[in-house]
This record gives structure tokens, C-alpha cells and sequence, in this order.
């Protein structure tokens, strides 16, 4: 029955197997046990509900722009963000762009809260309802029935999917491979759990894009599959389970490059290893925004810490407001008293006399660094464990 099967002549490189090469083994394993560990760290960090509140939103926008932005949407992650918070509609002719995003975030938070749930369990029906949501509200060709498997032979670019009187049986064999990979990690170490998750994922999302089952909105289903294979790992963060999306996206060029040679020439390893540079490239990126946050937490704890020492007047309390106000960079002494609704309201009425012997205060409190133009806060004060950091204030000669 098997000899019957039009994609062993066509598509020979649906193996539903892998060779990582014997030369670059050892650098992929590197790359994914530096993201293993960048993972763990993450995992672990304490954030207040605000600041992950905030962070999941952020890479909620960045993931929805990326994967959506590799199919030729032109919104930016400025109105993304703004598109998800409620705060933005779209006028009719841009109408399109608004929805296409929509979809994935209301795919990227299903595949979250399922993560809450026991996670998602990857079937062949869950990817048609995924891309039958991806493609929900859209308008598509004729021959797209959204969330069905095409009927008609698909090219993309010099691309053709697989036969499509064969596309049911390689997706039922991709789902059983995937279930394979991930089966009964329980019991193994957590390292190797991980690298499993990974290769599931990224090798579905390559799969799935060989055999292109659907008639639209492929890529967006095989991103989505990646990430919710992450997640349901429990060793990968939400918010870095569609990393790899942003990745691709910023590679864009590279990404496809790399799609095309693992079938043309079979270089799998190379897209894994590709994937896997560019997931470690993110998770560091994400840990210093993480500490940059939690750097700025200790610091108004402190800030909090240090001014109840201080005799408790209202000069006192609108010194503890500027400082809170200032951002971690240097700020124009001249723009001080305007940084903060808050802060203005606190200076009204008072001389520019009145700024200068707050700033002067903050100096000789050892809590603002000044020169004649600017004024930063003392954050440098935090990082005690930071080489060369501890207590070196910031260089601002330009």
C-alpha cells in the first residue's frame, strides 16, 4: 500500500525521520542547553503581577506582528500592541491586516490557557481548528475552505505541497510522530525533555510546511504548532514559546533560504541549528529585559527604603517623586518638573530655585548622578554582582 504513495516520488524528504550531522551535533547540543538553562532562569524569576502582566503583553504583540508580518502584514508592533489592548480599529481598507492578527492572538491565548489546563493535545482535528481560526473572518480563494485539507495542488513560490490525496495520511503520520518524539518524557531528565520538545517543534513546524495541507494560512498553523509543542513541554515560558516566530520574522530572508535547502538538499540540521541560534538569540535578549525590570523594582524598593529614613516633609516626598520619575537614562535638567503629571503638579507655583535644591538633595543623598545638563538616578547602585558595575556610576560624556 505504501508503494502507492505519489509523495515518495515527489516529496522523497518526508522521512518522518532525522540525522542531525555527526559535525555540527555537538554546536546544536550547546545551543540547546544554553536554552535550556536561559529557560530554567526565566521560569524561575519572581515579577511582580504588573511587570508580568506587562512582559506577557509585549511578547503577546511581538510574537502576533512576527508571524503574521512573515505572511506580508505591514502592521507594526506599536499597533499590534494597541490593537490587542482594545485601543485601535482599523479603517475598512486596513481592515484585513486588524483581523489576520486578531486570529493569532486569540490562537496564541487558547494555546496559554491550555497550558494552565494540562496543555493541548496535539491532534489532526486541533490543527484544522487552528487553521480554521487562523483564516476565520478572512477572505480567501475559491478553492480555500478554511481548517479543511486542499483539494488542489498547492505551489508556492517554486514550491509544490505534497499530492493532495495524500495530505490526510501525512498529517495522521505527523501527529504520530510528534507523539513519538514527546511520548514518556516524564521519567527523563529535564535537559533531555527539553531538547525533545525542541526538535518536536521545530521539525512539526518544518513538516508541516513541506506538506503544506491546507489551501491558506499554512505558515501562521506551523508556527502556532511550534509554540504550543513548547509549552505543553513545561519547560518553556509562555512568553518564550513564540520567540522562534519573531526569529523567523526578523530573518525573514534566511528563514526561507533555510526552509528550502532542508528539502532541496535534506539539511535539516542546518534549519535546526538555524532555529536554534535564533531561539538562544531571543531568550537572552528577553532575560535583560526581564532583569532591566526587576533591576528597576529593587531600585524603588530601595528608593522607598532610604527615604523613610529621611525627616517626612513635603520637599522630602516631591524629592522621592522626582526621583521615582526619572527613566534609567539621563534626563535634561531642564525637563525635569515636566516628566510626570504627578510631578508637575508638585512643583506648580515654584521657582526653578526650588528644582535645583531637589536635584542638589538627591546628589548629596548619593541617589542621583548630575552633571551641568542631566540627571540620572543612582540605579548602578543595584547591581552589586555585576563585573565592574557595583559602584560605577554611568559614563555620560557621549
Amino acid at each position: 500500500m505504501t508503494a502507492e504513495r505519489e509523495y515518495l516520488g515527489s516529496h522523497p524528504w518526508l522521512t518522518f525521520d532525522y540525522r542531525i550531522d555527526f559535525d555540527v551535533k555537538d554546536q546544536l547540543w550547546a545551543r540547546l542547553g544554553e536554552a535550556f538553562a536561559q529557560c530554567q532562569h526565566l521560569t524561575g524569576t519572581p515579577l511582580t503581577p504588573a511587570v508580568a502582566e506587562e512582559l506577557g503583553a509585549v511578547y503577546l504583540a511581538k510574537g502576533a506582528m512576527a508571524t503574521t508580518a512573515i505572511e506580508g502584514n505591514t502592521l507594526s508592533e506599536q499597533e499590534v500592541a494597541e490593537i490587542i489592548s482594545g485601543g485601535r480599529t482599523l479603517p475598512p481598507s486596513r481592515r484585513y491586516l486588524q483581523q489576520e492578527v486578531e486570529n493569532v492572538v486569540a490562537a496564541l491565548r487558547a494555546v496559554d490557557d491550555n497550558s494552565r489546563h494540562g496543555g493541548t493535545a496535539i491532534t489532526v482535528d486541533w490543527i484544522k481548528r487552528q487553521n480554521r481560526q487562523m483564516l476565520a473572518d478572512l477572505e480567501t480563494d475559491d478553492h480555500v475552505q478554511p481548517g479543511e485539507f486542499t483539494t488542489t495542488g498547492l505551489v508556492v513560490g517554486t514550491y509544490r505541497g505534497a499530492p493532495p490525496r495524500d495530505v490526510p495520511y501525512l498529517m495522521d503520520r505527523l501527529v504520530d510522530w510528534i507523539a513519538r518524539l514527546t511520548d514518556g518524557n516524564d521519567q527523563q531528565p529535564a535537559t533531555v525533555r527539553f531538547f525533545g520538545a525542541f526538535l518536536a517543534a521545530t521539525l512539526s513546524h518544518l513538516y508541516l510546511a513541506w506538506i503544506h495541507p491546507f489551501g491558506d494560512g499554512n505558515g501562521r498553523t506551523a508556527r502556532l504548532l511550534e509554540c504550543a509543542i513548547l509549552t505543553n513541554s513545561g519547560l518553556v515560558p509562555w512568553v518564550s514559546a513564540n520567540l522562534l516566530s519573531d526569529h523567523y520574522n526578523r530573518t525573514r530572508s534566511e528563514y526561507y533560504r533555510r526552509l528550502s535547502n532542508a528539502s532541496r538538499h535534506g539539511d535539516v540540521t542546518g534549519f535546526l541549528g538555524y532555529a536554534a541560534q535564533g531561539f538562544v538569540d531571543q531568550l537572552r535578549e528577553q532575560i535583560e529585559l526581564v532583569q532591566r525590570h526587576q533591576l528597576r523594582v529593587s531600585w524603588i524598593n530601595f528608593v522607598h527604603e532610604r527615604f523613610r529614613c529621611l525627616p517626612n516633609t513635603e520637599a522630602t516626598a516631591r524629592q522621592r517623586t522626582l526621583l521615582l520619575s526619572l527613566p534609567d537614562g539621563p534626563t535634561p535638567l531642564n525637563a525635569v518638573r515636566r516628566l510626570t503629571p504627578e510631578l508637575a503638579e508638585q512643583f506648580a507655583g515654584r521657582s526653578d530655585k526650588t528644582v535645583t535644591r531637589d536635584i542638589n538633595r538627591l546628589q548629596s543623598l548619593g541617589l542621583a548622578v548630575v552633571d551641568r545638563r542631566t540627571i540620572a538616578p543612582a540605579i548602578h547602585l543595584m547591581a552589586a554582582f555585576i563585573p565592574g558595575r557595583a559602584t560605577t556610576p554611568p559614563d555620560d560624556r557621549g
